[in-house]
């Protein structure tokens, strides 16, 4: 029960009202679902189709092939619960100067409850953004004649192994440097690699599709999926179970390759590459060409630009601000419009969302050595970077509900509690992950 021991003199008739900042989860997510969220563990179905539909060419007098249709059905379950529940006594309650205690206390609540929705609808992206969206620091191992990584299909995508030749010592994962920054880099998996994008590629940069990092079996196996974990349609060569696997350009692949060409499951002398391994720096003099790239893979993946959302710490806001390239014409832009559900400001297509504290996830990065050998004599270091989420409403759909919210008396006190519970949950549907890309920035 709160104890309220400021009494006497009475100089104001409100509490001193706590400010916070707007919710940023109303602004970046879509209610598309129909009906009524009544209880805790209450399910939402989503239905998405989820190859893309081919087109073949009419003969007079032949009779047209049948396409079938690939559909997933997702569930977003209501699977959060939070409330909230204070007591306060009718007497002291009766003789403070304060006559807004609960109303601002539930208030006080409430805010709180948005930085909780907000914390846990960005805490998803990292998890759910596909394969190949992510912008960051990429490492790179380069075959050189020698087969750095091969793949297995199996029933639910594949299975990636790393050779123990040259970035191994002793049968334990050793160190390697990376062409992309200069640094030294842990030559193996880490669970700080999931859910990001992993590739195959040869010594004449030929590389497979991103597939999408679903676990890491151990320092040299992890488990392959496509970003949308689909196995089977009309984009898979028959009997595969992942796409391209006769390789391409980065942007295109083919489905069954040229004459001649071979699968990359049996080519030799490949490297391997996972994407946005570490943070990049995010500076005033960077930010406006990462936020074009990540537009960039939006564009790639034919999402609409209307509706695409940015959200970032208020140093990423500042950066934006102080940004040569939008100073002096960029500035009616990015001071557009008004503050609602955090929007800040417009740049590059997307609305500007600020979200500050701990509602912007952060997450460790694979790890850099300062020197070399095998994995227990290495000095691993893993700084953390922040996760900023770019997306399209579309990516992610949210559920909740005020459960009930009461005030009853307390039993044996002269007191009144003040009860809430609030029900949530949020999905990314496999298809919507295209949806979504992350900015892994180090500021």
């Amino acid at each position: 029960m709160a104890t309220l021991s400021n009494f006497g003199e009475q100089f104001a008739s409100k509490v001193l009202t706590k400010t916070y900042q707007s919710a940023v989860f109303e602004g970046i997510v879509n209610r598309e679902y129909e009906g009524e969220i009544r209880k805790p563990g209450d399910r939402v179905n989503i239905l998405s189709f989820l190859n893309t539909m081919s087109l073949s060419d009419y003969a007079v007098g032949t009779d047209m092939a049948s396409e079938n249709i690939v559909d997933a059905e997702d569930q977003l379950v209501v699977e959060k619960r939070k409330y909230y529940n204070f007591s306060l006594d009718r007497l002291e309650d009766l003789f403070t100067y304060a006559g807004d205690i609960p109303e601002n206390l539930i208030l006080d609540a409430s805010k709180t409850l948005e930085r909780t929705i907000d914390a846990y609808v960005l805490g998803k992206f990292a998890e759910e953004a596909k394969a190949g969206n992510w912008i960051g620091i990429d490492l790179v191992v380069v075959g050189n004649g020698q087969t750095m990584a091969s793949i297995v299909t199996t029933a639910t995508g594949g299975t990636v192994t790393l050779n123990a030749t040259s970035n191994t010592y002793e049968g334990q994962v050793g160190s390697v440097e990376n062409p992309r920054d200069g640094a030294t880099y842990f030559g193996g998996f880490q669970t700080s690699d999931l859910y990001k994008g992993f590739r195959v590629r040869s010594t004449a940069a030929f590389v497979s599709p991103w597939y999408r990092i679903s676990a890491v079996t151990s320092s040299t196996v992890a488990d392959l999926t496509e970003w949308d974990e689909e196995t089977t349609g009309s984009d898979f060569e028959e009997g595969y179970t992942l796409r391209g696997l006769f390789g391409g350009d980065g942007v295109n692949f083919t489905k069954y390759g040229s004459t001649g060409d071979a699968s990359l499951l049996t080519m030799s002398g490949l490297g391997w590459e996972i994407q946005a391994a570490a943070p990049t720096s995010v500076t005033a003099g960077t930010i406006y060409d990462q936020v074009t790239l990540l537009a960039e893979a939006l564009d790639n993946n034919e999402v609409e630009a209307e509706g695409r959302q940015f959200t970032v710490t208020p140093a990423v806001i500042t950066q934006l601000r102080q940004s040569s390239e939008l100073q002096p014409t960029g500035i009616a832009e990015i001071f557009s419009g008004t503050v609602l559900n955090g929007r800040v400001m417009r740049v590059g297509a997307f609305d500007v969302h600020s979200a500050a504290g701990a509602r912007v996830s952060t997450r460790a990065q694979h790890s850099t050595s300062s020197t070399t050998g095998p994995s227990a004599d290495l000095v691993l270091s893993q700084p953390t970077g922040y996760q900023l989420a770019a997306n399209h409403t579309g990516f992610m759909t949210f559920a909740d509900k005020w459960s009930e919210s009461r005030v009853v008396d307390a039993e044996n006190q002269f007191a009144k509690k003040y009860q809430g519970l609030f029900l949530f949950g949020a999905k990314v549907p496999r298809y919507r992950r295209k949806y979504g890309a992350i900015l892994y920035a180090s500021l």
